[in-house]
């Protein structure tokens, strides 16, 4: 692990030549609170683009609508729909089809739906924007599944044991997530056929759907498929819709050591930590000696130290 204000001009200029595609967090590296934007961070990304670097950004955000994310990127001057324009690999189909470089779970989890050609009904514990995401690229979710149950015994029984043909259990963030909804989740995935997908996994965010996760995980004996981060899932969607071949000439940037730089090591990418979100440095320190693998490669207390000290 090394400190990039640590580095000498030519272990700069060594590390900017390292890489060529930059996997971007978003929020705690580009933003603040899910909306200020961290001094500094949007000069630092138009400065990775001058320099020729592809970047895409991977969030596990999918409680705020894309369009609202694109509005925000804009705002700052980043143009994520140029960045992608400028790739000359791409044909002018995919541009059309892909839109943008931002990649969140709903969007993950319908891009693996469409490679399945899944046209079941989906069980979909998720945020307003997450559920209407699903639903704008032709998905069917259950309805009716967002109330309390009362305290009769039958009341519960008769919400639990549904007999609509759910093919597709999907959890991401959902702030109203209720007990009587696990249940019915778990009952659907009694059928080895139905479907367990998750989006954001990481079990230490507060309000993220990591333990529930863990609950329908245990209480089926199934394990997850994961296509947000730090899930594996994601991992191969990344490498294939980017078309890597040389995962060492990736670089990841995150503020979270678990989500960034943990999901950057199994992807095989270089890893960046930042110091303006979810990790401090005591959080660092204390980390790096019990867990290896969530020991970064270069640290920066903001992202806009990279142009400073180029």
């Amino acid at each position: 692990m090394k400190f990039f204000k640590d580095l000498n001009q030519s272990e700069k200029l060594e590390f900017f030549n390292s890489f060529d595609l930059v996997f971007c967090d978003c929020d705690g590296v580009i933003w603040q609170n899910l909306h200020d934007a961290i001094p500094g961070s949007a000069d630092a990304v138009n400065h990775l683009i001058k320099l020729g670097k592809e970047i895409a950004f991977v969030t596990n955000n999918s409680i705020v609508p894309s369009e609202i994310q694109l509005e925000k990127f804009s705002k700052i001057n980043i143009n994520i729909e140029k960045i992608l324009k400028q790739k000359n690999n791409l044909s002018f189909e995919k541009i059309i089809n892909d839109q943008h470089n931002l990649i969140h779970p709903a969007r993950s989890i319908a891009d693996y739906l469409e490679s399945l050609q899944f046209n079941g009904l989906i069980l979909c514990f998720g945020s307003p924007p997450f559920k209407s995401y699903l639903e704008e690229r032709g998905y069917q979710l259950v309805q009716g599944c967002d109330g309390l149950v009362g305290n009769s015994i039958i009341e519960l029984r008769n919400a639990i044991y549904s007999k609509e043909p759910v093919k597709a259990v999907i959890i991401d963030v959902e702030f109203n997530c209720t007990a009587w909804k696990l249940m019915r989740a778990q009952m659907h995935l009694n059928d080895p056929e139905c479907l367990l997908i998750a989006g954001a996994a990481d079990p230490k965010v507060p309000f993220g759907p990591g333990a529930f996760i863990k609950i329908l995980e245990e209480a089926t004996d199934r394990k997850a498929l994961v296509l947000g981060k730090p899930g594996f899932g994601l991992k191969d969607i990344l490498l294939q819709k980017f078309n890597i071949e040389h995962k060492d000439r990736v670089l990841f940037i995150g503020d979270s050591l678990k989500s960034d730089i943990e999901f950057g090591k199994i992807c095989g990418f270089q890893t960046m930590l930042v110091l303006t979100g979810a990790t401090k440095l005591k959080d660092l320190e204390q980390s790096i000696y019990q867990n290896e693998e969530s020991r970064p490669d270069i640290v920066v207390e903001s992202l806009k130290d990279i142009i400073n000290l180029i």
